[in-house]
């Protein structure tokens, strides 16, 4: 058993080591899937049934109900799959833009890894390593929409250390810290072409080899931060069959900075006004994540039967814009409103034990979109979502177990019709849906 520990440890530092993207399988840009068991039933019921150590994330007092240590390590495969139809996309000056519609969809890894020890009867300690937020999307360079929009990445990790508390026999509360990095890269093309007829005397830019769409510069910001958030929560269990539980995770404010590049091409230098616009300079950006906010229930029924039952809020309305300055005092910030409302999400789900080793698992959810169709932009086209999912446990013996789960969410068709200074209107519709895998091992001591 200790080599199967060692292997376990270092497995699951590994899944940390390699890397963090997008999830891509709820609203908004928050990622609430943090295991496979909770996938498998579209997170239905997890802010009470405190089932493994990925309760951490879920609701932190839920780890009184854990009588052993335990490592909980589980990693999502997320297969998106996106359409992009133009309708009357124009450049600054009103022109149709000239480009393809591709979206290059890009397989994400999610992973994650939770452990809780026990202290004592009543005392539970928790560590979790989790991806909490996140965006990729990546249009074809010569995408219609490249002036508001060539690709964007937005990566987090959260270190969630946590403690619980048994207050008595049906009652617990648990605190803990978010401990959170965020990393932020954004591109667009500039088409220097058509700044070129906004800026100058007419007849000049032909002169100049400058035309509309035919001379496009690129911007690049890269820009990151570490701030810190916390959590707590409550869990009322009055029977082993019945759980009820609540879970806030509040806004994490973050102030990034990092660099801003500018590529432009030869033909525009006099557009650069000698050389004081659209310089390589320092870039900061401010973004605040939402406080999330869970009630949830479970009831078993039987020896065999567990119903699932979960409602999410998510306070998006912290979500005003976009926005991006620059250490150049002459380069003007850009600044995309957004005002994103608050969202809520239900999910339901079931567990069924076949036998003593194995459970069948599946779960719906209807997640709502946080964002208001006039302000719907390129950078995240969401929309309102279902989710069917399903999924196995299978127990090995008394320590190991591992979870397998798949999970398919469908985003309705939307549309964009959005309008930047600089940057022209892009104005088409866009279709999604994404399936996921996810893999889970559960190591009890």
């Amino acid at each position: 058993m200790k080599a199967e520990q060692s292997r376990a440890v270092a497995a699951a530092g590994l899944l940390i080591l390699v890397g963090y993207s997008h999830p891509g399988m709820a609203s908004g840009f928050l990622n609430d899937i943090q295991s496979a068991s909770s996938a498998s039933v579209s997170t239905a019921g997890q802010t009470a049934i405190a089932e493994d150590a990925s309760t951490v994330y879920y609701n932190a007092a839920g780890m009184t109900l854990l009588d052993r240590a335990e490592l909980v390590q589980a990693a999502g495969l997320i297969f998106p799959t996106s359409r992009f139809s133009n309708g009357a996309t124009t450049d600054i000056l009103g022109n149709p833009v000239l480009g393809s519609t591709a979206i290059k969809d890009q397989v994400s890894l999610l992973p994650s890894m939770f452990a809780v020890a026990p202290v004592s009867d009543r005392l539970r300690l928790g560590l979790g390593f989790f991806v909490p937020f996140g965006q990729a999307y990546k249009y074809d360079e010569g995408w219609v929409g490249r002036y508001q929009l060539q690709n964007i990445s937005l990566k987090t990790v959260d270190i969630d250390p946590t403690i619980a508390y048994r207050m008595n026999d049906v009652f617990s509360v648990g605190v803990g810290l978010d401990v959170q990095y965020a990393h932020f890269v954004r591109a667009n093309a500039i088409d220097f072409g058509s700044l070129c007829y906004v800026a100058a005397p007419p007849g000049a830019c032909p002169g100049l080899g400058l035309f509309p769409q035919g001379a496009d510069g690129r911007l690049l910001a890269t820009v990151d931060n570490w701030a810190v958030g916390y959590n707590f929560s409550w869990l009322y269990h009055p029977s082993d069959d019945t759980h009820i539980g609540f879970n806030y995770r509040s806004a994490v404010q973050h102030s990034l900075s990092g660099t801003a590049r500018f590529d432009v091409p030869p033909t525009a230098g006099p557009l650069t006004a000698g050389g004081l616009l659209f310089q390589n300079t320092s870039a900061r950006s401010s973004i605040t994540f939402p406080d999330v906010i869970a009630l949830g229930m479970s009831q078993r029924i039987g020896e065999r039967l567990t119903l699932l039952f979960d409602i999410d809020w998510t306070l998006w309305s912290h979500v005003k814009q976009l926005s991006l300055a620059f250490g150049n005092p002459l380069q003007p910030p850009i600044i995309q409103p957004l005002r994103w409302h608050d969202s809520a999400k239900f999910a339901v789900g079931v567990i069924y034990r076949v036998v003593d080793s194995t459970d069948l698992r599946a779960g719906f959810s209807y997640d709502q979109s946080p964002i208001p169709n006039e302000f719907r932009s390129a950078d995240l086209p969401d929309s309102d979502q279902i989710m069917f999912s399903a999924g196995i446990e299978y127990r090995f013996n008394a320590q190991l177990s591992a979870t397998v789960s798949y999970s398919y969410g469908h985003y309705m068709p939307t549309r964009m019709n959005l309008t930047l200074p600089a940057a022209g209107t892009v104005a088409g519709s866009f279709e999604h849906s994404s399936s996921a895998i996810g893999l889970q091992g559960r190591l009890q001591f």
